[in-house]
């Protein structure tokens, strides 16, 4: 009797083993399926390990675009990575080729950002996304740094109406047919499993700004409740201010608000953006941001995006 009763304990004890190895190995080959399947949206930290520049246009006294210079500004403050918006002016458009030639050259990564019907249209193309769809896709054969295409405040105002699901799957489509590395990445402010449900499968990810310039307080719950929503289907990039905005017309977010700002998106999204970073070597959010870089000493340096398993390594 009392061998069999170590037998038993010894088959259970067997079966526990087997059963935690199996349900390892499911979850490890589930995990490996999710971004399997996700994988035709290309990279996953397409915006870099380290903030992407939106920054200050730099113009000339024609106030076209002083390219030159702001290629040598991103590199002096160390991004690898420019945000631009190519504007209802019809020299944007041609301001904007000339800026791709340049980033390529410098190995600059360059998206560029198109206006919605809820804030004007962009030229030459307007409203015509498809348009715009396949003139970036084209470009970006020419000029491979052009990474990604974004419209601006997708759900806003009338914009909701032009961008349905069928609009945005047919954007989307459009590029893949030309380029499949172009990456479709529009902006919206709000992240549920509803929008998530609409835009999956139509994206290769999204810009997430945070509004509050006053603090950072909520900031890693909003970012990973959207992170459930979007339930691993695409990537979230999160944006952050370094700017006065028309909600918050009395200045700038002080730097350490700034900087709390910084370092929860790039802990919590799957990468970061800049608006309105100054290029201003003596810009006190410039010295901030300086800090997430590769070669920095900072904990978050070179790591924006990574998960919090890997940043504790």
């Amino acid at each position: 009797m009392l061998e069999e009763i170590v037998i038993c304990k010894i088959v259970i004890a067997v079966v526990c083993i087997l059963l935690f190895f199996a349900v390892a190995t499911y979850a490890q080959s589930s995990h490996r399926a999710l971004h399997s399947d996700a994988s035709h949206i290309g990279d996953w930290h397409a915006m870099g390990l380290s903030p992407c520049a939106w920054s200050v246009p730099l113009l000339k006294p024609d106030h076209s675009l002083d390219v030159d210079q702001t290629i040598d500004l991103l590199k002096q403050a160390g991004f690898r990575c420019e945000i631009a918006v190519v504007g209802g002016n019809p020299e944007s458009w041609k301001d904007f080729k000339r800026f791709a030639a340049a980033a390529n050259s410098a190995n600059i990564d360059l998206w560029p950002v198109i206006l919605p019907p809820s804030e004007g249209s962009s030229q030459p193309y307007g409203h015509d996304y498809v348009g715009w769809a396949e003139a970036f896709a084209k470009l970006s054969l020419e000029y491979p740094h052009v990474r990604g295409l974004n419209i601006d405040d997708l759900d806003q105002g009338e914009s909701r109406e032009t961008f349905t699901r069928e609009y945005v799957c047919q954007i989307y489509s459009t590029k893949r047919k030309i380029n499949p590395k172009l990456l479709f990445v529009p902006t919206i402010y709000d992240l549920d499993r509803k929008v998530a449900d609409r835009l999956a499968g139509c994206v290769d990810g999204v810009w997430l700004w945070w509004v509050n310039l006053e603090k950072a307080t909520g900031l890693p719950s909003f970012l990973e409740n959207s992170k459930l929503a979007a339930a691993g289907r695409f990537p979230i990039y999160g944006g952050v201010y370094a700017h006065s905005t028309s909600w918050h017309e009395q200045g700038n977010p002080v730097p350490h608000v700034f900087q709390q700002t910084l370092e929860s998106t790039c802990e919590h999204a799957d990468g970061t953006m800049i608006w309105n970073i100054s290029l201003a070597p003596s810009d006190p959010l410039l010295e901030i941001t300086k800090r997430f870089s590769p070669g920095s000493s900072a904990p978050l340096a070179g790591r924006c995006g990574q998960s919090p398993g890997m940043l504790a390594n």
